[in-house]
């Protein structure tokens, strides 16, 4: 994946939300939202390597449902942009 360099975030406006990463039709996995901003969020959760590379998100600070695609990821951490 690309460097996180690419995601440019304000972490005033979603910092420490709480969200939920829909992995398939039947799994959510719990996530903590460090960063958004109008085209890319950034992401905490305790093992990356369950997340798919797209993936729908719900959180406080989203209007809606987000499909996101993966940009980069660390052990616990995913820079993710909306489709």
């Amino acid at each position: 994946m690309s460097s996180d360099a690419e995601c440019r975030f304000d972490t005033t406006s979603a910092a420490g939300e709480a969200g939920l990463i829909a992995v398939d039709e039947h799994t959510s996995i719990g996530c903590w939202v460090r960063g958004i901003s109008a085209q890319d969020v950034e992401i905490i959760v305790l093992d990356t390597s369950v997340v798919p590379d797209v993936f729908m998100l719900t959180s406080s600070p989203l209007e809606t449902v987000a499909v996101c695609r993966t940009l980069w990821r660390t052990d616990e951490v995913i820079g993710a942009r909306y489709r």
